[in-house]
């Protein structure tokens, strides 16, 4: 983070630390600008007065993490430090392959379904109920939702997992053997859930417990972090 190069706005615990990690994947200079939903400065870029958003130094404006974590990972593909660094692989599969549409469906599956039906309902209708109405029922099922959805991606690691070293290209990551921008989508919201209490049908699953440690030691999860704690302590 810097005070020169393209602009993130929004504020570290929410979405937007998902653009953060990527942004410390990439390792591009970058700011950071605190901003809460629906303020002036989000709203000039958002009419939805939303976060996370992100704008380049030309004026470009890009909102909705998904769209931004995919965006940084094209982008920047070709950097030196958008590489794993055994295997020189990439943050987002190019399109057109097949890779890439495994990558679209998973990230459609997290913001979705896993996000949008499960862990926002909850906020919405339970943290911020006194503005959407609070609406028991809906969080309840939501709950139900996020599990349901959650046992698929589970599986799908542990497919992964037990194909590991063979030739059905197998590892410990969504896609398998090479983390991508779709992991740091659903490291957020394993980590959202367990603050809101809903980790208690996966968190002592094994395969989960070395996926959340694999990828939350990155240095580049850390460095997001402690932008985060920054943030918190700030209690903006």
């Amino acid at each position: 983070m810097t005070t020169t190069g393209p602009k993130l706005i929004g504020f570290a615990k929410s979405r937007a630390f998902r653009c953060l990690w990527m942004l410390e994947e990439i390792g591009i200079p970058y700011q950071f600008i605190h901003s809460l939903p629906q303020s002036p400065q989000v709203l000039k870029y958002n009419p939805l007065g939303k976060v996370p958003i992100f704008v380049e130094e030309d004026g470009f404006v890009l909102y909705e993490s998904g769209a931004i974590v995919t965006y940084l990972g094209d982008k920047y593909r070709d950097t030196s430090s958008n590489r794993d660094s055994d295997r020189n692989l990439l943050l987002v599969p190019r399109a057109g392959t097949k890779e890439r549409g495994l990558y679209d469906q998973t990230m459609s599956v997290i913001q979705s379904e896993l996000d949008s039906q499960g862990l926002w309902i909850h906020r919405k209708h339970e943290v911020m109920g006194e503005h959407f109405t609070y609406i028991p029922d809906a969080v309840t099922h939501a709950k139900k939702y996020f599990n349901k959805t959650n046992r698929v991606l589970i599986q799908q690691l542990k497919d992964n997992n037990n194909n590991s070293g063979s030739d059905g290209g197998g590892g410990p990551y969504l896609l398998g053997s090479n983390f991508t921008a779709v992991d740091i989508m659903y490291v957020h919201c394993l980590n959202w859930s367990k603050t809101i209490g809903w980790d208690n049908k996966w968190n002592d699953d094994e395969t989960i417990k070395q996926y959340m440690e694999l990828c939350m030691t990155r240095s580049a999860f850390q460095k997001a972090s402690s932008i985060k704690d920054k943030d918190h302590s700030s209690k903006l």
